[in-house]
C-alpha cells in the first residue's frame, strides 16, 4: 500500500511539473513557425445569431472594419430585431430554426462553402464577439500557412467579479494552447475566433450535435489547429453567478458527450483526458502531503491552486484583475467541480441554453 501511495505521489509531482512547463512555455514570445502554403480568395465571417438585437452590430461592424470580404449570419429562430439589423447593416443573410449553434452551423456551413468557394477561409464568431481593428492583418500570415487556426480570446467585459473570474480562466487555458501549438500538436477550437479553408469542410464535415460544437469538431477533425496569439477576439462573459454556472455546466456536458457518445477517447486521445488526468494528478500529489486528514491538505490546495493561475497570468491581465480575486476565484473553481460532477450525469442534455447579451459597443 505504501508503495502504491509513493507511485501516486510520484505522478501527482510530474503532473504538476507538466503543467507549470505548458503555462510557461506557453507564456514566451516564440512565434508559430510561418511558411506561405495557401492562398486565400476571401474571408468570410460566419455569425449564428439567436435573439441578439442587443450586439449583432458589434460584430458585424467590426468584422468589417476588421476586413472580411463577406460577413454572413445565421438566423436560428429569431423572434426580435436580429434580422432586421443584420440585413441594414449589409450582412448577409439565412434563416435556420435549430435553437442549436452546432446544428445552425452544420446545415449552414456546406451552403456557405459552396456559395463563396473551396479557397476562401471561414470564421466563425459569436454573435457578441469584437475583433481588433487590425485582426486580419495579424492573421492572414497564419492563414496562408495553416489551413485551420484559433485565434486569441480576451473579455469584453472585465468590471465585475464574475467577468474577472474568467479571466484567470482563459489564462491558464490560452496558455497551454499556445504550448500544445508550439510542441507540435493541435490546440482545440474554443467556440469562437476559429476558422478553416472551404476545402477542409469539404474533406472532414461539420457534424455535431453536442452542445459543446467547438471542442467536438477538434475531436472529430484529423488536421492540427494552430493557436493564434497574435490576433484577438473579444467576447462578453456573465456578470451573474447562475448565468455562469448553466454556461460551465453546458460546456462540461458537451465535453462528456464528446467522450462518451462520439467516441472521443479514441478518436484524439490527448484533447480528452484533461479533467480525467487532472484530477488524478491533483489527488496524486495531494496524498503524498504530510498529514492529508488535517490542514496541510486544504493549506497546499489553496497555496498551490493561487501559484498556477497566478503564474498564467500576462501583464495586461494582471491589470484587470483585483488581489483579492485569487481567493474568490479558488472557491469560485470548487463550483466547477459541482459543474462537472453534474455534467457527467447529464450529458444527454443537448439542449441549449442562451446566454443574455447587452454590451453595446456600437451606437
Amino acid at each position: 500500500m505504501e508503495h502504491i501511495k509513493i507511485y501516486f505521489g510520484i505522478f501527482g509531482y510530474i503532473f504538476i511539473l507538466g503543467v507549470v512547463f505548458l503555462i510557461l512555455l506557453g507564456k514566451l514570445n516564440k512565434k508559430v513557425p510561418l511558411k506561405k502554403r495557401y492562398t486565400v480568395k476571401k474571408f468570410v465571417a460566419i455569425i449564428p445569431a439567436h435573439n441578439e438585437e442587443n450586439t449583432i452590430a458589434n460584430s458585424i461592424l467590426s468584422c468589417k472594419k476588421a476586413g472580411f470580404d463577406e460577413v454572413v449570419v445565421l438566423l436560428d429562430n429569431c423572434t426580435d430585431d436580429t434580422p432586421v439589423i443584420a440585413a441594414g447593416l449589409g450582412a448577409k443573410v439565412m434563416f435556420v430554426n435549430f435553437r442549436s449553434k452546432g446544428k445552425s452551423l452544420t446545415h449552414a456551413i456546406p451552403k456557405i462553402v459552396e456559395k463563396f468557394g473551396l479557397n476562401s477561409f471561414y470564421m466563425v464568431f459569436d454573435a457578441d464577439n469584437v475583433l481588433e481593428e487590425n485582426y486580419l492583418t495579424k492573421l492572414k500570415p497564419y492563414v496562408e500557412s495553416y489551413p485551420v487556426v484559433q485565434t486569441n480570446l480576451y473579455n469584453l467585459n472585465t468590471k465585475g467579479v464574475i467577468p474577472r473570474m474568467y479571466i484567470f480562466m482563459d489564462a491558464i487555458y490560452l496558455r497551454i494552447q499556445k504550448a500544445l501549438t508550439l510542441l507540435g500538436l493541435s490546440s482545440i477550437i474554443s467556440g469562437y475566433g476559429w476558422g478553416a479553408y472551404g476545402w477542409v469542410f469539404n474533406l472532414h464535415k461539420f457534424n455535431c450535435n453536442s452542445v459543446l460544437e467547438d471542442f467536438e469538431y477538434t475531436v472529430k477533425l484529423p488536421i492540427k489547429v494552430v493557436f493564434v496569439e497574435d490576433a484577438t477576439v473579444y467576447d462578453e462573459k456573465p456578470t451573474q453567478f447562475m448565468l455562469s454556472f448553466r454556461q460551465r455546466l453546458r460546456w462540461y456536458r458537451g465535453y462528456f458527450y464528446t467522450v462518451f457518445k462520439e467516441n472521443g477517447v479514441v478518436k484524439n486521445l490527448y484533447t480528452i483526458p484533461l479533467i480525467v488526468v487532472s484530477s488524478l494528478g491533483i489527488v496524486s500529489f495531494l496524498i503524498m502531503l504530510p498529514n492529508p486528514l488535517y490542514i496541510s491538505i486544504p493549506i497546499v490546495s489553496f497555496l498551490l491552486h493561487s501559484l498556477i493561475f497566478l503564474l498564467s497570468l500576462k501583464e495586461y491581465e494582471l491589470k484587470d484583475v483585483k488581489p483579492y480575486d485569487i481567493s474568490l476565484l479558488f472557491f469560485f473553481n470548487i463550483t466547477n467541480l459541482f459543474a462537472i460532477l453534474l455534467a457527467m450525469f447529464t450529458y444527454n442534455k443537448t439542449e441549449w441554453f442562451r446566454t443574455p447579451h447587452t454590451y453595446k459597443v456600437h451606437t
